[in-house]
């Protein structure tokens, strides 16, 4: 079933919650409230303040006076939230050495760029053709089923096979690694935090890459394979880093490549759907037009809704109020971009919408790793697909959105080809 909204929170009485039944259900009544009345808010059980206005998240995450560190993590759990640490700030993790998200400069950065090579522009540029290739393939096969699920069976199809190309797994491996992706992003929907299997998942898709690894390595890491042989070059404090840590590094790439993506496409496609008028102007010239349409699907259907982050060394004002080494952040990306100080009619979707720039992707030293292959990928799918279904439907009654505090997404986006 299609997931109900909720009645609008009341301003007066107005209980924030990330981690909350009813925020997880549907937040956006919930930014709303604390766009307008609390756009700084203040989480006494989480030492945390929410963040909810576009402009008070670049100035944050841009301010070399805020001082903020990730060491607690990107997304930090609700136990962890819960402790107080009175300004103690954890130091990073090095040995082993934590998700490079978690770690602070110079050690993110060193990481990151190790990893880069193959989600660079030109090398992503390269990859149009097998995309394009996939995404017709499975089209020719999905239009024979006449009904599919446009988040799994076409988007997390495409981009699972677009992971493994990009980490050099085998093509064989992307039906298994789609699964074992979708089972670790699984939330707790009464609690929020990672689901019961998280960690029995998390150690599946460890054992998976650390093989690709451990493959790398016995072949000499000749720079063939320019993301995990990078990894396996980079030296960290003199040291350089297990087949273990290194597929830890590699899950979060993995992640983001295969589990997001799916879920924009499929909102963009259902709200086209729900647009008769929009969907008619968007195919009437593919190329031009999906590029454009598909960065307000970003606006309006990217599923993370916060990134966290923590206050360090010195206290930080912002609208009167004072952030103390040790309060969290809970940077409100998915508020932002409703914002109607920044999107007029931000809470429609509008395909051709004028708009500077979204925060899909997020901000600052933390801008998405995957943008341009993201980007590459999206346009392709929806091309493909408005080209070979134009007059699709969408059996809404059965569509299911994730009730999760993070990735928000459609699951379950039901579409029939006519």
């Amino acid at each position: 079933m299609a997931t109900a909204v909720i009645s609008n929170p009341d301003p007066d009485r107005f209980v924030y919650d990330p981690f909350a039944p009813d925020v997880m259900r549907d937040p956006f009544p919930y930014y709303k409230v604390l766009r307008e009345k609390y756009p700084v808010y203040r989480l006494d059980q989480y030492d945390a303040w929410a963040i909810a206005r576009y402009e008070d998240i670049l100035k944050i995450l841009t301010d070399p006076q805020a001082h903020l560190t990730t060491t607690e993590g990107t997304l930090i759990s609700p136990s962890i939230m819960r402790r107080h640490n009175s300004g103690k700030v954890p130091r990073p993790r090095l040995n082993p050495i934590d998700m490079f998200p978690n770690l602070p400069s110079p050690y993110y950065e060193q990481i990151r760029q190790a990893a880069i090579g193959p989600l660079r522009p030109f090398a992503v540029s390269q990859l149009e053709g097998f995309i394009r290739d996939r995404v017709q393939k499975r089209l020719e096969e999905l239009i024979e089923r006449g009904r599919f699920n446009a988040t799994v069976d076409f988007g997390g199809y495409v981009s699972s096979g677009v992971a493994c190309r990009l980490a050099g797994l085998p093509l064989s491996e992307a039906p298994r690694l789609l699964e074992l992706v979708n089972r670790s992003t699984t939330r707790n929907p009464e609690q929020g935090g990672p689901s019961a299997e998280f960690q029995h998942t998390t150690a599946q898709l460890v054992a998976m890459l650390a093989d690709l690894v451990r493959s790398r390595r016995k072949a000499g890491a000749d720079g063939s394979n320019k993301m995990v042989d990078g990894l396996l070059r980079v030296e960290i404090e003199g040291r350089r880093m297990t087949d273990e840590e290194i597929a830890a590094h590699l899950i979060v790439i993995m992640v983001g490549a295969t589990e997001t993506l799916p879920k924009v496409v499929a909102a963009g496609l259902l709200e086209l759907w729900r647009n008769p008028r929009q969907r008619a102007e968007v195919i009437a010239d593919l190329p031009t037009n999906v590029p454009i349409a598909f960065e307000e699907m970003l606006r309006f259907g990217a599923p993370a809704q916060w990134f966290s982050r923590t206050v360090i060394d010195h206290p930080y004002t912002i609208r009167g109020h004072t952030l103390m080494p040790g309060h969290r952040l809970i940077i409100l990306f998915a508020s932002a971009n409703r914002d109607e100080r920044v999107f007029e009619h931000a809470d429609r979707f509008i395909w051709n919408r004028k708009m500077e720039g979204h925060l899909a992707f997020g901000y600052g030293m933390h801008f998405c790793v995957g943008v341009h292959v993201a980007r590459l990928e999206g346009r392709i799918m929806l091309e493909e697909l408005l080209r070979r279904i134009p007059d699709y439907e969408i059996d809404e009654a059965n569509a299911r959105r994730v009730i999760s505090d993070f990735q928000l997404g459609w699951m379950q986006v039901p579409l029939i080809v006519r």
